[in-house]
């Protein structure tokens, strides 16, 4: 916009038509340099103009143009310069003057009430509140608002095009930082700012993440909670706030003051950054000279507020879909890779089970691994010996190194995954998976982590430990086979029945089993396990006698064969001190192979022929009878059974219970109380050598006690004590009562007498 000069001159003129102190001419050449300042939008010529023109109309005085700025009046050419000087002292009511005043030798000349003055001081004498100073002062005024009007014209399309600069590259550009230091300066720019900053949201603080024209580097670092400081007042109140004079301030706390005097700053103006929920941060700028924000100002600010929350919600947009479509082309990459490994291994898996149709075995299946994966791979037992390998490094350290790196464990334990097995920079990396058959693990598969890596290993390791068990169960299956016909021919040939014998013999020679004599047969029972301890498979029993039987160094050993709880071993006759050592041997043996399971071996006498073989395991089961007595692990060969073997024979020829009956008869009659406490009186006297003094110590009762609990024996069996052959029958006939009432057979007779 520009001033119509011609009419101010008219106006001019009009005025001075009646002032007859100033020649029309003149006073409109004074003015001319103010409008034509005017005119172009020079403002600071203007108002140099201003006092040079009041100099001209009045020589001898000196004039000032002032301007009022935080809270006081200041010489507008000193603002630039950032000094904090008021100009002068101005008497109460200044800010309400419309009129030219002269007050203690200056002259005060009103040009926007309250805002701008022009001050003459000097020889003032000859100065009035004339037409003169009046046109001068609206002439000024049009001036400064025409200028004005340029200036904000000149303002708002920098400020468009500041947007528009700023909107194009947060378009071409999603680099929030770079996106952010554009801001800034444009906002620092555009407000005529000294500092400019950014504050984001972090929880519940705001933290600078871009700042210009700062000194102090903890400008560049500030943090501040709702209400700290101004920026912190208008994440609180989610609306601009603005400040003329900082430390003078009393609207915001004074937290950072002395962030304020070391970057000498006394105006700031602060804006939101309104995001969809809330405030996502404030942006404000800072100046270092007295200042006073317009409303105009504030909304430039927001706007660029405004365009600064769309530039950090699209950028963190593009950042989020960028993530994710990097996130989308990992999986395709990491499924096409998982894909063609599972298509390789599927093709492995087909290989290998084809090779173990065809009847290969363990060595071509880890063969066969060790060219897919480029890797050695190895079969181990649980012990560490190698059972097949394949690959180059086949070497003894290498096999010493994986055998101790292995986990410890035995058969029975429950089966891990795949363990790596860090064998050091010299042997590599390996992976040790167990080989698992029936429950039970039997072994390792162990593979080096080669070019294809851990996973790839790992799934291959899998594959031969999966073809490997499909291997072992077919061997046990046809081992099991075996042992089922070995175990229905073995207990065929202990029948009595002629025809079954001849049967199994006929089957015997046919798979190659040894009947030729002499021959002695073992029968053992194995006892229940201990509660809590595992049971394991009857394969795995077997397997464990069989691997003990070796460790014991059994030797002619022609059969084994097992039914339920009972073992039969059929072998070669050794020397009667051998056997009875070997048999006890074994029985220890294979209570601790079983988790502490008792084992009763009960061996036979020496058998000459095979068919004889029903009376070698009577004898056998005689043993076994006398062994259970021990009531411990052990074993009693027939030959060592002494006189309980002799008893326990007639209990298979005549019946024990007859044996009782004929001596214990009137004893086993009475009431099951008195029953007990006679034979327990009657065994602690055969204990303690027949003294009533020790029997009564023994049972803590009065030796007299102990006589008349004898003689009531005496009374019911018809035996007499006191001579050395009835106590022989009544101490074998508590033998016989132990041993039925411990299988669990009727040994007491019915009170009426019946049998």
């Amino acid at each position: 916009m520009t001033i119509d000069v011609r009419g101010i001159k008219l106006r001019m003129g009009a005025s001075l038509e009646n002032d007859a102190s100033l020649r029309r001419a003149e006073l409109a050449t004074w003015l001319e340099p103010i409008v034509a300042a005017a005119t172009r939008g020079q403002y600071d010529l203007l108002l140099a103009e201003t006092e040079r023109t009041l100099v001209r109309m009045f020589p001898g005085v000196s004039a000032r143009v002032l301007m009022h700025l935080g809270g006081t009046w200041r010489d507008w050419s000193a603002l630039d310069g950032g000094q904090d000087r008021p100009a002068v002292a101005l008497p109460e009511g200044r800010l309400e003057w419309d009129r030219t005043q002269i007050i203690g030798g200056r002259v005060f000349v009103p040009i926007v009430p309250g805002a701008v003055c022009l001050v003459a001081e000097g020889e003032v004498g000859g100065i009035e509140a004339t037409a003169d100073l009046d046109i001068l002062r609206q002439c000024v005024c049009l001036a400064l608002q025409t200028c004005e009007r340029q200036r904000i014209a000149a303002q708002n399309l920098d400020e468009v095009q500041a947007l528009q600069r700023v909107a194009t590259r947060m378009l071409k550009s999603h680099d929030l930082g770079e996106i952010l230091l554009l801001i800034t300066q444009e906002a620092k720019r555009l407000l005529s700012a000294d500092i400019c900053g950014v504050l984001l949201r972090e929880d519940e603080q705001i933290v600078m993440r871009r700042c210009v024209g700062n000194q102090s580097p903890d400008t560049a670092s500030l943090r501040m909670k709702p209400g700290q400081g101004l920026a912190g007042r208008v994440l609180e109140r989610k609306e601009p706030s603005s400040v003329e004079d900082y430390l003078e301030s009393e609207v915001i706390s004074r937290d950072f003051f002395h962030l304020a005097e070391a970057e000498m700053v006394r105006s700031a103006l602060a804006a939101p950054l309104l995001g969809r929920d809330d405030v996502i941060g404030v942006l404000e700028v800072w100046r270092r000279r007295p200042s006073t924000f317009s409303a105009l100002d504030s909304m430039r600010l927001v706007a660029l507020a405004n365009l600064t929350s769309i530039a950090i919600e699209n950028a963190d947009l593009y950042t989020s879909q960028r993530t994710m479509v990097e996130e989308l082309a990992r999986a395709n990459d990491a499924l096409n890779q998982r894909y063609d490994l599972v298509r390789n291994l599927s093709n492995l898996t087909q290989s290998l089970m084809l090779m173990l149709l065809q009847g290969g075995g363990l060595p071509a299946i880890v063969a066969s691994a060790s060219s897919f994966l480029e890797a050695d791979v190895a079969i181990l037992d649980l012990d560490g010996q190698v059972r097949a390998w394949g690959g180059a490094s086949n070497a003894p350290d290498v096999q010493s190194a994986i055998a101790a790196a292995l986990p410890r464990r035995s058969a029975q334990a429950t089966p891990a995954q795949a363990s790596r097995l860090d064998l050091g920079t010299l042997h590599g990396a390996w992976l040790a998976r167990p080989l698992v058959v029936e429950g039970d693990a039997v072994g390792w598969v162990v593979g080096r982590v080669g070019s294809h890596g851990f996973d790839t290993t790992e799934l291959g390791v899998a594959q031969v430990a999966m073809v490997a068990a499909v291997h072992q169960l077919e061997q046990r299956a046809a081992s099991r086979a075996r042992s089922e016909t070995i175990d229905a021919i073995v207990w065929d040939l202990l029948q009595t029945e002629e025809a079954v014998r001849m049967a199994a013999t006929d089957r015997a020679r046919e798979i190659k089993i040894d009947l030729e004599g002499p021959l002695r047969l073992f029968v053992g029972e194995l006892g229940p396990s201990p509660a809590g301890s595992p049971h394991p498979a009857a394969s795995t029993v077997r397997q464990q006698i069989v691997n003990l039987i070796a460790d014991t160094k059994a030797t002619g050993v022609r059969a084994i064969a097992m039914r339920g709880l009972l073992l039969a071993i059929l072998c070669t006759d050794e020397p009667l001190d051998d056997a009875e050592r070997w048999a006890q041997k074994f029985a220890q043996r294979l209570g601790q192979a079983l988790s502490g399971r008792m084992v009763f071996v009960g061996g036979s006498s020496r058998c000459l022929v095979a068919r004889a073989l029903p009376v070698a395991h009577r004898e056998a089961l005689i043993a076994l009878d006398v062994a259970r007595q021990l009531g411990r692990t052990g074993s009693i060969v027939y030959d060592r059974a002494g006189v309980v073997g002799m008893l326990l024979s007639l209990r298979h020829e005549a019946g024990m219970q007859r044996f009782l009956e004929l001596n214990f008869g009137g004893l086993l009659q009475v009431d099951e109380k008195q029953r007990d406490q006679l034979l327990q009186t009657l065994r602690v006297y055969f204990d303690v050598n027949c003294s009533h003094e020790a029997a009564a110590q023994r049972l803590n009762v009065h030796r007299k006690t102990i006589g008349y609990r004898l003689t009531k024996i005496s009374e019911l069996t018809g035996l007499d004590l006191s001579t050395h052959d009835d106590r022989l029958v009544a101490d074998l006939s508590l033998y016989v009562y132990r041993l039925l009432e411990g299988r669990g057979e009727k040994v007491g007779l019915p009170r009426n007498g019946t049998t």
